[in-house]
């Protein structure tokens, strides 16, 4: 059974997995950030794609199963999580800070599936 799902905080996060991926590539390939070929930058790297996959399914399929919905909510918290943990193992702020604007669209996300369920709770009590 599908449900409609909030797509509130999906734009900011797709934008924080962006710019994540910029900074990812401007570290690999710049001799001056000290990270030049850095591993551990190709992962967040990859994680930032991965969060990116999963905020285009949130934003653009708001009509999706609970599963589907518990999925993508709990591994996009892992993957802000675990970039965020790297980008202050890489010295990187930047990367912190795309992760916090992930954390804010993912927070706006989860609140407002929580009220639009509160309300449909609320229009189905009045009529009855």
């Amino acid at each position: 059974m599908t449900q409609r799902h909030s797509t509130r905080g999906a734009s900011l996060i797709v934008l924080a997995s962006l710019i994540t991926i910029g900074i990812c590539v401007y570290d690999y390939y710049t001799p001056e950030t000290g990270l030049i070929g850095a591993g551990g930058v190709l992962l967040v790297a990859g994680a930032a794609v991965l969060m990116l996959l999963a905020a285009l399914a949130m934003k653009f399929m708001p009509h999706r199963g609970r599963c589907v919905q518990l999925f993508l909510i709990v591994s996009i918290l892992l993957d802000i999580i675990g970039s965020s943990v790297a980008g202050y193992f890489l010295e990187s702020p930047v990367i912190m800070a795309a992760q916090a604007l992930a954390l804010l669209g993912w927070l706006i996300n989860v609140i407002g599936d929580a009220t639009a369920r509160s309300i449909e709770e609320d229009e189905v009590e009045d009529h009855d």
